[in-house]
């Protein structure tokens, strides 16, 4: 018969824990789930099956008199199980099983995991075992819980801070004292509270390291004034507000590493003049950083350019609603165009204070050359993709026009835009 443990809210040396405080602590027993139900070896396989579906687990630890001989799991129920395309008639069926021991079909040699284990020692054990839970054993050999994925992954929201909501900032920063305190400081700065931080060397470039820092009370309006001052600190790789529901993706571009400018046709001696090209969607954000970038490297002109599209459906300022009168299109597309290259300009402008704003009218890829031509660009920096959906079939790719009829090299830039 199962046998039923329940320890809920005790840990196994006598002191209790407050459950709403466990988030402090990273060892399996406080993470792990404390009833745990367990099968005889002697057990029917219909039995242990009831047992996992009443309970909702996928593992179920096996003792003979009282000691843990294996585990069974949803796996090994399902492999013992007939096929269903058998000619057995349900009464048959129901008499098999019953007759089918847990014992029989049980993987022995259970895996372990002790109480005072970490998660990440935990999820190691499980990772290289190639198994989905364990059972918390003690030195005593009682059975203490259970650890699986799912309080693995509990653990990991919690823990993150997810539940929080807030904004997860992303770095690569110098592996040097004080990189990461350089950048806490200045989110505790904009009055952001800090949920969580977490650092790795696993795929940091050698002598960096990354960084990922969860904070929320942010004033949004202030986000890309702090980012600003936040890549003067690390390489910032990505933004995601969980409050706003929004993702940004950042490229830093090393020139010299990073990037042939041979392969455009043009060295970066020759390049004087460069045209970033922006629709002000989240899509230009990846391309602004190269612009930015190339342009501090090489000394080179910033022009920024928005073009007001003729087909008006197709621009931001009417994502709302189309004005009914032209005078009200017109002021609509003022009030957005001006606001959005101002922005965007003060942006580039913290960087490259010469950078100047240009507007024109008309299909994008038709004024982007000229453009260029009549400037004397040396260089075009666009994303690849701009607005989504029915306006990107309306307008056609920008990109690719552009790509096809410049007369000077043409960085286009992947954008993932909303993740």
């Amino acid at each position: 018969m199962p046998w039923y443990a329940s320890n809920r809210g005790r840990l196994g040396d006598g002191v209790r824990i407050n459950p709403a405080r466990k988030e402090r602590h990273m060892l399996v027993k406080y993470w792990m789930r404390k009833v745990v139900v367990t099968a005889d070896t002697d057990d029917s396989m219909q039995l242990a099956a009831s047992l996992m579906k009443e309970y909702s687990t996928h593992l179920l630890p096996v003792l003979k008199k009282g000691r843990l001989v294996g585990v069974l799991t949803d796996r090994d129920l399902k492999r013992a199980s007939p096929s269903p395309a058998t000619s057995l008639d349900l009464n048959e069926l129901t008499y098999l099983l019953s007759q089918i021991k847990v014992g029989d079909i049980m993987t022995r040699g259970a895996i372990t995991v002790p109480p005072n284990y970490t998660l990440e020692e935990a999820a190691t054990l499980l990772l290289e075992n190639q198994i989905s839970g364990a059972p918390v054993v003690d030195d005593a050999g009682q059975i203490k819980g259970i650890i699986s994925q799912r309080e693995i992954f509990q653990a990991l929201v919690s823990l993150s801070g997810l539940r929080k909501r807030g904004v997860l900032f992303a770095f690569e920063v110098d592996d040097v004292p004080g990189s990461i305190k350089e950048i806490t400081d200045i989110i505790r700065l904009y009055e952001g509270r800090l949920v969580s931080i977490f650092s790795s060397y696993e795929r940091a470039p050698e002598g960096r390291r990354l960084v990922y820092i969860r904070a929320f009370q942010l004033d949004r309006t202030r986000i890309p004034e702090m980012q600003q001052e936040l890549r003067q600190k690390g390489k910032l790789l990505y933004l995601i507000d969980h409050t706003e529901e929004t993702r940004e993706e950042y490229i830093e571009l090393d020139v010299q590493e990073k990037t042939d400018l041979s392969s455009l046709g043009a060295a970066p001696s020759t390049i004087k003049k460069i045209l970033f090209c922006t629709d002000f969607s989240i899509n230009s954000v990846p391309a602004q950083s190269y612009a930015l970038e190339l342009a501090k490297r090489l000394g080179a002109q910033l022009m920024v350019l928005h073009v007001v599209s003729a087909r008006v459906l197709g621009h931001p300022a009417f994502d709302n609603a189309l004005p009914d009168t032209a005078s009200e299109l017109q002021q609509t597309v003022d009030e957005v165009v001006g606001s959005g290259l101002d922005k965007v300009l003060q942006e580039c402008r913290k960087e490259i204070p010469e950078a100047t704003g240009h507007l024109c009218s008309g299909e994008p890829a038709a004024e982007i050359v000229p453009f260029a031509r009549k400037h004397v660009v040396d260089l075009i920096v666009l994303g690849t993709h701009g607005w989504t959906g029915l306006k990107h079939l309306i307008l056609g790719s920008v990109a690719e026009n552009v790509v096809r009829t410049a007369h000077c090299p043409v960085l286009t830039v992947r954008s993932s835009g909303a993740l």
